[in-house]
């Protein structure tokens, strides 16, 4: 634990706090209500980075009394590019180490300790693509107050939970800016008058040189915010199309479609009637595809599964009695994806296959 009685801490604290508050200030309650939910989320995972997301559910509802499930958390580490456990347990590494690196800093004011944290800061966490992650700093500063609930000072840690990748991104090189002012002050200032003002005009003149950086990061989250909007609509209507109420219609074209080439490859005959009914299936797999809908798993397959590869699945058969077992299943809709198959859009339906007695 951080002490906070110390009178450099104490100012360190307070400066974090109007950092915060300013931030707070110019968001709206529709632009952080998503924030919110994934963020606490979030912070489940770096207090236990080896939480699996139906436990994370489970403690989202004691703690929030929300109403979520398995779905609803991966639904959230996919839109983070967190989904592979070894992967969002590099950035969690990352983020605890840097944390840490931070709080040594902070208590030492020495300059060597903030090169280490700086060090730290700025290393780059690729995600499973070798990309890097854009929520690299947002999972830093929650990293934050979830190793150091000391620096809270009042509400600080829930209004950062309405931050989305960009404040978070532009909080953590400001309070990374308060430390530099801390532990790279020169030797025998500490605690001078004039020392303090030149500390506030620095940090002044850092916040004006940002803001235009704010401004332009602002606005590529508010354009890719809308073209995820985008995306979602897309998903919403083809979810609905694969749905029970309308016959899982994704399923049936894929059925049809895979019938038809078998009929055509035995050279079968067909009525000149239903010809035009072939080129619609036809047509309508050409728009699914085009529109970058593809199937997760080979329908009318047998396969042989482990329950970490099921439980993403609708699994009807025997429960599993531990993680190695594995179990000869059939698939009867095959699962849908959008894109580089970060949306799911629907779950495969799998039946266990008994072998006969």
């Amino acid at each position: 634990m951080i002490n906070i009685t110390d009178p450099i801490v104490k100012r360190f604290i307070e400066n974090l706090h109007k950092a915060v508050e300013r931030k707070n200030k110019n968001l709206s309650s529709s632009s952080y209500d998503d924030y919110v939910l994934e963020n606490r989320a979030l912070k489940l995972f770096c207090a236990n980075k080896n939480l699996d997301p139906r436990r994370c559910a489970d403690e989202m509802n004691d703690r929030y009394n929300t109403h979520l499930g398995y779905d609803d958390i991966i639904r959230i580490l996919k839109a983070s590019r967190l989904t592979y456990q070894s992967k969002r347990a590099d950035l969690l590494n990352w983020a605890e180490e840097m944390i840490e690196a931070f709080a040594k800093a902070l208590e030492s004011h020495k300059a060597k300790d903030y090169e280490t944290f700086a060090a730290l800061r700025n290393k780059t966490i690729f995600n499973r693509d070798d990309e890097r992650y854009r929520i690299q700093e947002r999972i830093g500063c929650l990293m934050l107050y979830v190793k150091h609930p000391e620096l809270d000072s009042g509400l600080d840690a829930e209004d950062v939970e309405k931050f989305g990748n960009v404040y978070m991104k532009h909080l953590l090189a400001e309070f990374s800016d308060f430390l530099k002012n801390i532990c790279l002050r020169p030797k025998g200032s500490k605690g001078d008058k004039k020392d303090s003002q030149q500390e506030k005009i620095e940090l002044l003149e850092n916040m004006l040189n940002r803001s235009d950086m704010l401004l332009k990061d602002l606005q590529d989250e508010f354009d890719a915010r809308i073209k995820e909007s985008h995306q979602n609509d897309l998903v919403e209507f083809f979810s609905r199309l694969n749905s029970e109420k309308y016959g899982c219609i994704l399923d049936a074209v894929l059925s049809a479609r895979n019938g038809v080439r078998q009929l055509r490859k035995k050279n079968i005959q067909l009525p000149p009637e239903i010809g035009g009914l072939f080129i619609l299936i036809e047509r309508l797999a050409q728009f699914i595809r085009d529109s970058e809908i593809n199937p997760i798993l080979k329908p009318g397959s047998i396969q042989d599964m482990r329950f970490d590869e099921v439980e993403s699945c609708d699994y009807e058969g025997s429960p599993f009695l531990n993680t190695t077992e594995i179990k000869h299943v059939k698939v009867l809709s095959p699962g849908w994806v959008y894109k580089n198959k970060d949306v799911q859009i629907a779950r495969p339906r799998l039946k266990e296959v008994v072998a006969a007695q």
